[in-house]
Parts: structure tokens; sequence; C-alpha cells
């Protein structure tokens, strides 16, 4: 798979330089909490549950190669803050997730850590073998990766494909989450990677497939059963017909070589109303932001936005069709001619760690890869810090997680707001968002102390359609609360997408932000700041606000045209881990990479679709 490829030595020294360190919580976390007035923070009628749905454990065929030692019953300990045996060293979240799904490749479950074991013969001498089942480090385990992948485009790769023992894995994986599952304190999901990865570009059409429960099949879809996503779509079909409910999370657009929204499906032809309905139907979400990056938009296709550059990595092929703005833009465009909308889809945030851990906070960050997070070999295989401080992986944050708005923390009321797309997406930080929109002035209830239950009476929330068009344009109210060990908000945005005269559009709308700023002549909001110390890896709570809430009206709406809008969340300038790593270690940062990052939120869209023009 591309991105092993691309980085696999830069995950070598950088992990091996993680397992060095013991990284301090920044100064001045929390600090202006119990400031300025009352909190508007109210649940509504549902609360925000936060977690991960894209995680890897040792039964991953990358994950096994590259040594990581977790097994799904570690990932889910982990995840409710309990203490874990990563490599030889314990770590442990500070604040414990409120579900987990855990997603280890289909492709060979379990098999290759058998084969590491010597359980799985494959046609390696008996060198080969030493090394491979060692804990030294080295090339093999990228050969046997890669024997492994080879398989997918047809290749022979004895030993490694062998259905009875991926079938206990896969029974393991179910009964690990069935232990774990706690209705109403933690949720575990059920679920597996699907992962195509093409050949000729190196293009990841891969999805994570969540299930409902509580019954699950008798094995997952792999890339070795069909490299068309089409026929993961009929798998799933067929499982709900038997009572078996899931959805499916496309990740890594931006890997994707421009294939994640496609013009035509897998098989060449235009996009048909037959495939615009079952991908609407079968992946209500996709994945914004994890460890390989950012896929929201980047500058080349946002050069009026800002906040563009964030967390990005080199993307091949049609960029438009390889990031999520650009994507759902294209979907619109798609249903004008179709009537149905098959990137009509909400956000979430995972992290996509091969480690089986997921941190996803800045400070307390044990790595992510596995490989050479061994304390055994970090320092042989490190040898010094330098090429870690200035790889690729230091300008990548430790991200990123999913917030849901739930009725109780269970797998069916989490499944359900999956599927009406009441999510967002954070780069790390727990921060609370939340985003309604509707047709008539809120003002009678926007600063009541119920204001929440009000507005699901009122209008929708993110990740809903608005109705037919009334009044002069759709308002929307908005709040985030900043995550109490992170950062302070600078800002809250509206991003606008929309379809006019046959093209399409994006505009930013600053609609709150901290302190006393105000826009220049040209409507720029000036910076809020930056309080990080580079030197100490510190920063200070003296600037942004703890909490924000607005309400906004779009003064450019045209009610014959589609539009999306979602709020993005910015905080203010805090450490990236590559910084704690660098103080920790003495070593500085390279110049290419910036010591501070703004985590970021991300709400699902609230969609418009004019009267006549289905959705």
């Amino acid at each position: 798979m591309r991105y092993w490829t691309d980085f696999r030595s830069t995950i070598a020294t950088t992990c091996a330089a993680l397992a060095l360190v013991a990284c301090s919580q920044a100064d001045g976390d929390g600090e202006g909490m119990g400031d300025g007035p009352p909190s508007l923070l109210n649940t509504g009628d549902r609360q925000v549950y936060f977690g991960d749905l894209h995680l890897h454990t040792s039964y991953s065929l990358d994950a096994a190669a590259a040594k990581t030692n977790t097994t799904p019953d570690d990932a889910y300990m982990y995840a409710k803050g309990e203490a874990v045996d990563y490599l030889g060293r314990m770590v442990q979240r500070r604040t414990p997730l409120d579900f987990l799904a855990v997603t280890d490749h289909a492709e060979y479950l379990g098999n290759v850590s058998r084969a590491m074991a010597g359980e799985i013969p494959v046609p390696y001498d008996e060198e080969e073998w030493e090394r491979l089942t060692s804990h030294e480090g080295g090339a093999t385990m990228f050969e046997l990766f890669g024997y492994a992948v080879r398989g997918l485009y047809g290749e022979a790769n004895e030993g490694l494909v062998d259905p009875a023992r991926s079938y206990e894995a896969w029974q393991d994986t179910i009964a690990a989450a069935e232990r774990h599952n706690d209705p109403g304190t933690f949720t575990s999901f059920v679920a597996f990677e699907y992962s195509p990865t093409y050949r000729s570009n190196g293009a990841h059409l891969h999805r994570n497939v969540i299930f409902r429960g509580p019954t699950y099949p008798a094995m997952p879809f792999s890339a070795l059963d069909s490299m068309n996503h089409e026929a993961l779509w009929a798998y799933a079909e067929t499982n709900r017909s038997r009572g078996i409910e899931s959805l499916m999370i496309p990740h890594n657009a931006n890997l994707s070589d421009g294939l994640a929204f496609p013009w035509n499906d897998t098989y060449g032809n235009p996009i048909s109303v037959d495939y615009a309905s079952r991908r609407a139907a079968n992946e209500p979400l996709v994945e914004i932001t994890q460890i390989k990056g950012t896929s929201e938009t980047r500058p080349e296709l946002s050069p009026d936005d800002e906040f563009a550059d964030f967390e990005i990595i080199n993307s091949d092929g049609d960029l438009a069709g390889a990031y999520v703005r650009t994507g759902l833009a294209r979907g619109m465009e798609l249903a004008e001619a179709l009537g149905v909308n098959p990137f009509e889809q909400g956000f979430v945030g995972a992290t996509d760690y091969h480690s089986g851990v997921s941190s996803t906070e800045e400070d307390n960050y044990p790595g992510a890869l596995g490989l050479s997070d061994d304390h055994k070999n970090a320092a042989a295989i490190l040898g010094d810090l330098s090429p870690v401080i200035g790889s690729p992986l230091a300008n990548l944050s430790a991200s990123g997680l999913t917030g849901v708005w739930a009725d109780e923390n269970t797998r069916e009321a989490i499944f359900a707001a999956f599927q009406r797309r009441e999510t967002f997406a954070t780069s790390g930080p727990r921060m609370r968002v939340r985003l309604f929109a509707g047709w008539s002035d809120p003002t009678g209830f926007a600063n009541a102390s119920d204001w929440a239950a009000q507005a699901y009476r009122w209008g929708v929330p993110m990740g809903g359609n608005l109705g037919a068009a009334s009044g002069s344009g759709p308002t929307f109210i908005m709040q985030a609360a900043k995550d109490p060990e992170s950062g302070n908000l600078d800002r809250i945005q509206i991003v606008k997408v929309w379809r006019e005269g046959g093209e399409s559009f994006e505009r930013i709308y600053d609609v709150a932000w901290s302190g006393e700023r105000q826009p220049d002549e040209d409507g720029k909001l000036p910076a809020v700041g930056n309080t990080v110390d580079a030197a100490k890896a510190t920063y200070e709570n003296t600037i942004g606000a703890a909490e924000l809430f607005a309400t906004w009206s779009d003064p450019d709406f045209d009610p014959s045209e589609r539009a999306l809008y979602y709020a993005r969340v910015i905080e203010i300038p805090t450490p990236r881990w590559a910084t704690y790593l660098s103080v920790a270690s003495g070593v500085p940062l390279s110049e290419s990479t910036s010591p501070w990052l703004q985590e970021r939120a991300w709400t699902s869209p609230v969609y418009y679709t004019p009267m006549g023009g289905a959705s």
C-alpha cells in the first residue's frame, strides 16, 4: 500500500523516537474555563459521545508486519482508559473514549501475525525467517507485507490465504467486542476494513465496515473477494436482508488518486442512478481526518481558505476527486443529472493507528504505527533523532476523533446517529460542537437555557436536509465548547458549497470569534495570536474563548440552487507532538515543521435541495 511504501523508513525512525521520550502536558491547559458569562452548554435531547472508528491491531497484515503486538482486547482496554502493554511499555489515555470500533484489515485477517510466529509457512529461507520472527526490525517485515499485498493482484502468496485461520480471528474480533460492550458506559462496535489498493496508481479505495449488532456475518469481505466496492455493497445488502445491519465509511480520500469521488464506477461506466442510490444508502459518512493526513481540502483547491493548508500530504491524480469539499460539490453536480446525490455524506474523524492504542493527545502520543516502538531496539534502530524531527510524519498531528450526538451510549443509539449523520470530526481534541439549521427566526429561543431541545423542533441538526425554502434564507445556530485539556477556541466558521449556473463555488464565513477582533476592509478576521513557546513545548490559554455561540443567516442564498453548509471550529495554536519530542530529546525541529498547529473540528453538512431536485 502506497503509504507504507512512501514512509516506511520514516515510520521506523519516528516510532522509535517516540519510545524514548515521555511528553508532559502543556502549561496553561484549562485556564479561563471559569471566566466570563454562564455557559450556554445544553445537551438538548441528546448527549455527545467521542470515539474512534478506525483502529488496527496485530490482526492486521501491515500492523503485524510492523511488529505491533496488541490485540482487540488491548484496544478496547486502552480506549476505556486502562493501561496496556505496547511493545514492552505501558501506555494509557488520560481521558477515556465513549466508543471504539476495531477495524482490522479483512485481507489475511490474523494470518500475517501467525506467519511471523512461524505458525503459517511462507517461502522464506532460514535467514529471512530469523529476521522476521526476531525483534530486530529491518526490511523483512515489509517484504512479508509486500508478499501479502501481491496476492491482491492475483499473484501466488502461498500460505497466507487461510480462511480457517481468518475465521478464527474474526470470531476473536467479535468476542472481544462483546466482552467490552457495556451499554450506557462504553460501546464497542464489531467492524473490519475492506482495503483494495490499486497497483497501477497506488490508489486507496478503502472502507471501514461498521456493524450495528448484535448479529454478524460468518466472515468479513475483503479485497481478495473483489476489488470493486460495488461487490462490498452487495455483501452488505445481502446481510441486511438477513437482519445484519452495517454501514461503510470511505477513508483517505487524499490517497485515492482522485477516485474517492469519481465520475465513473469501478467498472469504468459513468455513475448511474442505481450506483448513486446504492452508494448513498450504504455510505452515509466519510472520514475527513486521520494520521495519514486531512482530506477536507487543500490550497490548490481552496485558494481563498486561509486554513486549507492543514496536515496535508502529497496527493496524486485528480485533486478534486481526492478531497471531501470538492467531492461533495461533485455529488451535487451528479445529483443535477441523476436526481440522486451519491456523495451526500456526514463527517467522521479517526486515527487509523496501526498500534491498537487510539491516543489523540499530542502530549501523550505513544506512536501510531508499530515497527520500532520497541524499547529494546529503539536506540539501535534510531541512531539519532534528526531523521524523526525532520520527517514528513512530524508535520502530521495525532488525529482524530468522531463526535456523535446520540440519545444514549449504546450500539443502537450511536449507530442511529451515524445513519442520520449527526456526527462531527475533530483532529483529536474533544470539542463539543453543535449545528442546527432552519428557516424561521430563532431569536425567541436561541438564548434560552433549553435552546438545543427547542432547536430540534425548530429545524434540523448537522447531517440533516433542509426542507423547502421559506423566507430569505436558512438560519444557523451553532455552538462550540473547548476540550478542557486543550486550547481555547479561535473562531467558528461556516463553509458553504453551492451550485450556480452549472458550476460549483465555495465561500468561508467567519461567524463567531474570540476577543475584540474585527474583520478588516477585505472582510478578513485578524489572527487570534499565538502563545506557544516552542523552546518549552508550552502554551497559555490567555487568548481565545472557552466557548463560542452564534446565530447566522446566509446573506447570499439562492433558493433555486443546491447548497450545503458545515461548521468548522478552529482552536488557538498549541504544540504538536513533534514539538514535545523535540524538547524532550534536545533535537531541534526541522525548519519545514511548524512547532504548533491549530486543532479543529468539522460538523457534518446540512444539505439544501431545491424543490423538485430530489436529493
